[in-house]
């Protein structure tokens, strides 16, 4: 009975080391390593991996309200026109912010198996800016629909 505590015990002491260390564990911890202060030109161009975005207005449909309530969560729906099959299909969706500290909102990686491109998150806009949305297919084409946003003066850090 006293070694299945001990082993419990240690079980569980070796987990905490492990979620509360990153580096020597090599994970990533609730997107730890995602949250760095970017220009929306470098999160841009490291999506885009050097391709140029074409305008994609015509095949991404972008819901967000012009002038939210309030800026600390401001709902964002995209969806984009695809066949979604094994020969061409969108292979993530970016949202991303021109102005905040950190730029890029989210980003999501997709399959032919998830039959829809689409899209919902609610972002935080520190002041007026674009909110840009990027669809990157399997053939390396990439996307790019944007809208203005007027944020109140109070808006988010």
């Amino acid at each position: 009975m006293m070694q299945r505590r001990n082993f419990i015990k240690t079980s569980l002491l070796l987990s905490a080391v492990a979620l509360f260390n990153p580096e020597r564990y090599q994970h990533r911890l609730l997107g730890f390593e995602e949250a760095i202060e970017l220009t929306y030109q470098q999160v841009l161009k490291e999506f885009c991996e050097g391709r140029t975005a074409v305008d994609g207005s015509l095949l991404i449909s972008l819901t967000i309200p012009t002038q939210p309530g309030s800026s600390v969560t401001i709902p964002v729906e995209v969806s984009v026109e695809s066949p979604m099959n094994e020969e061409d299909y969108i292979r993530s969706i970016a949202i991303l912010t021109t102005k905040n500290k950190v730029n890029k909102a989210v980003i999501v990686e997709y399959t032919p198996a998830n039959g829809i491109a689409y899209l919902f998150a609610n972002i935080k806009l520190s002041q007026t800016q674009d909110v840009v949305v990027l669809a990157k297919t399997n053939k390396g084409v990439i996307y790019k629909a944007s809208k203005k946003i007027l944020v109140a003066i109070n808006g988010c850090d």
